[in-house]
């Protein structure tokens, strides 16, 4: 005879044709709250309620909280162990897309219907497929740090399906191209930031993440972070270091630790979707077709290849620790670019 179940142990019960797991959570803002599974069979739910008692009653504190209140202590937490510009990446993320939909759900409340939800509403802005996909990783791995602090006892975003994302071919980037670039930027608010992207390779998110104090412009190099504790020194152009000289000059406080792009309308930092916004319009406006902020890394490693520059050197001005990812990223477009060259050595020879 099985044995009855105390109060406060769960029970298991049927409802619509399915076996109900349910486990109670105690009192959450004044209210009663309980975490409830629906299973195919009686024995399923029973399975169900043991990893639900294991999760909460061993001593875990239930949710008692909502997604957005959870979500801004990760954020304080988690900024402590990832670089700079990965914080910034996650609290654009929160801030501009998790939060407006989901953060007044109560965290145990929140289910995997509900991150479906978020990754519709962001196909319907018509969001890249990668972009989506870096917005639920940030739901999925704040929410892993809730599973593993036992406040909740599964992840509602572990098995979300997302839209693929392929890799879109890598554009090759003229020295004419560069140079209608800086005019369609010419006096706006991202100018110095596109001119340091185009001189340097460096990712967006790395360049907002400089720190004034991580500037050497007297030797033309910065700083980035590529951990909390690790550090490489990236090359940059003599109108890259003027443009950060620019950048310098304009900003709303000095200091080694703050920032050395600043938003347009704010005294923080800039947002990388601030960016990603405004700077392919600019492109279209200017005629030079879709191109974004990621774009000019990519351009500019393919001026380094015209210019004859070995893959070695651009792998390790790009950050990349493997040359063959380089090789593999740009294999495309050298054969491009040698029939350029040569096209450009042809006339020469007829002159």
């Amino acid at each position: 005879m099985r044995r009855r179940r105390r109060r406060g142990e769960g029970s298991i019960y049927r409802s619509d044709g399915s076996w109900i797991a349910r486990y109670p959570l105690g009192t959450i803002n004044g209210r009663r709250a309980s975490k409830r599974v629906r299973c195919a069979s009686e024995r399923e739910a029973l399975a169900e309620l043991e990893r639900l008692r294991r999760a909460y009653g061993a001593g875990a504190e239930p949710a008692g909280g909502t997604l957005d209140a959870y979500l801004d202590g990760w954020l304080r937490a988690h900024g402590r162990s990832v670089r700079r510009s990965t914080l910034t990446s996650y609290r654009g993320h929160v801030e501009l897309h998790i939060g407006p939909l989901l953060g007044g759900i109560g965290l145990a409340r929140l289910r995997p219907s509900d991150v479906r939800r978020l990754v519709d509403q962001l196909e319907r802005k018509r969001l890249a497929a990668g972009t989506i996909v870096r917005i639920v990783t940030t739901l999925r791995i704040a929410l892993n740090a809730a599973v593993a602090d036992r406040i909740i006892p599964d992840n509602p975003a572990a098995r979300i399906k997302l839209p693929r994302s392929e890799r879109e071919p890598v554009r090759a980037l003229t020295a004419v191209e560069a140079d209608a670039i800086l005019a369609a930027v010419g006096g706006h608010w991202c100018e110095q930031l596109v001119r340091l992207l185009l001189g340097s390779g460096m990712r967006l998110g790395e360049a907002i993440g400089l720190d004034q104090g991580d500037l050497l412009l007297n030797r033309n190099f910065v700083r980035v972070r590529v951990s909390k504790s690790g550090v490489r020194a990236v090359p940059i152009t003599a109108d890259a270091a003027e443009a950060l000289r620019a950048a310098l000059a304009a900003a709303p406080r000095r200091g080694p630790s703050e920032p050395v792009f600043f938003g347009p309308r704010s005294r923080d930092r800039l947002r990388g979707d601030s960016v990603s916004a405004v700077f392919p319009r600019l492109m279209h406006r200017a005629g030079i077709g879709h191109l974004t902020p990621h774009g000019l890394r990519h351009g500019a490693a393919t001026l380094m290849l015209s210019a004859g520059i070995p893959m070695r050197a651009i792998a390790d001005q790009l950050g990349h620790r493997n040359p063959s990812l380089t090789a593999r990223v740009y294999a495309h477009v050298i054969p491009e670019l040698q029939r350029a060259a040569v096209d450009a050595l042809e006339r020469r020879m007829r002159r």
